[in-house]
């Protein structure tokens, strides 16, 4: 059974236009990265098209595959090289970019297996539509 390595949960909350999870050395390879879908992956970058207004993200690494997450609205699985090995979220607004805290995956110049969680937070009258927060969870294991 696979087991996590590290995790973070990176407190600073991403307000609009999420842009991706890209390589600290290598950002500007996320926007060359064409999205025609909710995720998709390139060289150093994952580009995610979230609309949430608000949303939080958790990074874990894994020894191997991480057992499915069943609870989740959405999940997205594929691979992704990151030259760095050093990660942290991109969004962009009005020409300014902010950064959420760097997730070191500890090998640079290498190929990871990657899934994306996304859930929609709402409480009974409370819908995701109203709440508008997004949590989401990217799970990195080695390529095997």
């Amino acid at each position: 059974m696979a087991e996590i390595i590290r995790e973070l949960l990176d407190w600073r909350e991403i307000l609009k236009y999420l842009t991706g999870i890209a390589d600290v050395d290598a950002e500007w390879e996320l926007y060359e990265i064409d999205n025609a879908g909710w995720v998709a992956t390139g060289d150093n970058g994952i580009a995610i098209d979230e609309g949430s207004e608000r949303c939080l993200i958790r990074y874990e690494l894994w020894d191997g595959p991480p057992p499915p997450l069943d609870s989740w609205d959405r999940s997205w699985s594929g691979s992704v090289r990151f030259t760095s090995g050093k990660v942290f979220a991109v969004s962009v607004h009005s020409g300014d970019a902010s950064y959420g805290a760097e997730f070191d995956l500890g090998r640079p110049d290498s190929v990871w297996q990657v899934r994306v969680h996304r859930k929609s937070l709402g409480h009974e009258e409370f819908t995701p539509e109203i709440v508008d927060f997004t949590l989401l969870k990217l799970q990195f294991w080695p390529q095997p």
